[in-house]
């Protein structure tokens, strides 16, 4: 039926090109008829086939249904994978240094000396604690079909005294 429709676009385009009409739609109405006659007279062949092979040739069409398996991927889930972010308190002890004046009496002279304690500076870096690996793969496996099918048989039945041979 392929051909049949490629050569209907194609005469299709070459009249559309002689009577100056768009190419496009000239391709689209040639493989479009091309199809319908396509249909038309292959019905038109089986029913031949149908006629001849009527009781009158001594020859019976036996005829068996076959299946056609197809196969389509649908979508059966989905995966959401996101990062979330989780505050959490934490305390953490620090040893601190401080200095302290001591100061001796006795002497008239005053002294004056710094004195200097340490301060906690909190800075935050991200640091990375672990990595996450997300990758998809296909798993094969088999499924067994069970489809009922129809098949035609001759049978066969001898009234009176015909003599019948029957070949495999």
């Amino acid at each position: 039926m392929g051909k049949y429709i490629i050569i209907g676009a194609i005469m299709g385009g070459v009249v559309g090109w002689v009577l100056n009409v768009n190419l496009f739609i000239a391709l689209i109405l040639g493989a479009i008829v091309a199809g319908v006659s396509y249909m038309l007279f292959s019905n038109r062949n089986e029913e031949r086939i149908e006629e001849t092979t009527e009781p009158d040739d001594g020859k019976m069409l036996l005829r068996e249904e076959q299946l056609d398996i197809t196969k389509e991927r649908v979508q059966i889930g989905e995966v959401k994978v996101h990062k979330e972010v989780v505050e959490e308190q934490k305390t953490i002890t620090v040893p601190l240094r401080r200095e302290e004046m001591v100061i001796e009496a006795g002497d008239e002279e005053v002294y004056r000396i710094p004195i200097k304690e340490e301060e906690v500076q909190i800075t935050k870096n991200p640091v990375k604690v672990n990595e996450v690996s997300i990758t998809k793969r296909e798993v094969e496996g088999i499924e067994q079909v069970n489809e009922m099918v129809k098949k035609e048989t001759a049978d066969i039945e001898i009234k009176g005294n015909a003599d019948v041979k029957e070949k495999s």
